[in-house]
């Protein structure tokens, strides 16, 4: 079973009682659940990020990112940067996991990554990706994540 991380009294104080839900949420997620089912559920809660913050007023990269970096900005989660590849989109997110990481603790990377991955891919998709798109992960570390929006494979 995965232990909800322990803080400090006074860390405990600094941090609001959604980290504490968010702690104990992600703990219980991963004690009861098979990893597959955890990514769609986190995937899932992504898409619904989005969806509550559409960005469908927008005509290209740098518009995507003004509004996507207000979101960010808004929540303390960061910012991303998105770069046109051949084959489709590199997204980098950057500054999410530093500040996420006292809370998830050990989940983080579990967590977040399809977190990510579902937000980016329905923003994308709500401008207008075909169904064979999706979204993954490039790579992970604890300052930067890349992304990939595009044709697996491709």
């Amino acid at each position: 079973m995965t232990a909800v991380p322990l803080w400090a009294s006074d860390t405990a104080t600094e941090t609001c009682a959604s980290a504490l839900l968010l702690g104990g949420i992600a703990a219980e997620v991963t004690a009861t659940a098979p990893r597959g089912q955890q990514a769609a559920f986190y995937r899932a809660v992504g898409a619904r990020i989005a969806a509550i913050h559409p960005v469908d007023l927008v005509d290209d990269l740098a518009a995507l990112a003004a509004v996507v970096n207000r979101v960010w900005l808004e929540y303390n989660c960061g910012q991303a940067r998105f770069e046109m590849a051949a084959d489709g989109i590199v997204i980098t997110h950057s500054g999410a996991v530093r500040n996420l990481a006292p809370v998830l603790g050990h989940a983080t990377e579990s967590v977040m990554r399809p977190v990510l991955e579902g937000v980016y891919d329905a923003w994308l998709r709500s401008l207008g990706s075909g169904r064979g798109v999706t979204t993954w992960t490039l790579w992970w570390n604890d300052g930067e994540v890349r992304l990939k929006h595009g044709l697996r494979g491709g």
